[in-house]
């Protein structure tokens, strides 16, 4: 069964999702870039969940049949929700038999089906409620979705940068669920998230205090830039850490400190 858990764009992938918009007559989304790099080359983040998910066990895969037996084969309903196929009476179905699914496992196995499919479908309102979702009600811990959030939070507007940081944060919280590259990879790139949230919020309290000059907005936009040149720093000693570049956290760093100092790399 093709799993609905395989968050990912790998190159097979994109390019049957290529070939399926050419046929259609529609140009298929372009990549995202990641986030905080102008010039960086563009991509998506690859998450393969396929390695890291332990599988539906007997009882729960009994479940997961029962309640979307009305939507559809579900091995076609995956296929389908990957390439952003799913028609409204099966996203209807979808969501009615994540109500009325008892187990987690299963809830999480039915909402990444509806996930793929929004994501596919370059809907990203529905695709965060539903990442929202899946963080809030059914497995709060799963670092993948936090990383995932995280990474789209941070390009939104100034007003969304605490979400995007408490993302990045509980994600760090439960990295050892990664190894290897994969971990550094990640781990990298939520400090770097974090950081750039930090930036964006800082700078948009201190031009709303060239429009507000109160105290109470002074000290909020302290506190930001506070919080914001921690979290540099930290970017910067893991960057270190890892063996990483450290053009991009050094001028963060020196950006948010506004001295040398506190950023010098032994």
């Amino acid at each position: 069964m093709t799993s609905a858990r395989t968050l990912r764009w790998p190159h097979a992938v994109l390019i049957l999702a290529i070939g399926l918009a050419n046929v259609a007559g529609k140009k298929p989304k372009e990549p995202k870039p990641e986030p905080g790099e102008s010039g960086f080359g563009s991509g998506f983040i690859e998450i393969d969940l396929a390695d890291e998910e332990a599988a539906l066990d007997a009882a729960a895969m009994e479940e997961y049949q029962a309640t979307a037996a009305d939507c559809g084969d579900l091995k076609a309903l995956e296929t389908n929700a990957m390439l952003g196929q799913l028609s409204d009476p099966q996203i209807r179905c979808l969501e009615e038999a994540l109500k009325e699914a008892e187990r987690q496992t299963v809830k999480d196995k039915i909402n990444r089906v509806l996930l793929n499919d929004a994501w596919s479908k370059g809907d990203e309102h529905r695709w965060e409620a539903i990442a929202q979702r899946h963080v809030t009600e059914i497995n709060r811990s799963d670092p993948d979705m936090c990383y995932r959030l995280a990474y789209y939070l941070v390009d939104r507007g100034p007003e969304r940068m605490d979400e995007a940081i408490k993302w990045a944060d509980t994600a760090l919280e439960n990295r050892s669920y990664w190894e290897g590259e994969t971990y550094v990879k990640r781990v990298y790139s939520l400090y770097k998230y974090r950081t750039l949230a930090g930036e964006k919020k800082w700078r948009a309290l201190e031009e709303e205090f060239v429009r507000t000059p109160t105290d109470e907005v002074s000290e909020k936009a302290k506190k930001a830039r506070d919080d914001y040149k921690t979290m540099a720093r930290e970017w910067l000693d893991y960057a270190r850490e890892a063996g990483k570049d450290l053009t991009l956290p050094l001028k963060h760093c020196g950006s948010a400190a506004g001295t040398g100092d506190f950023c010098s790399v032994e």
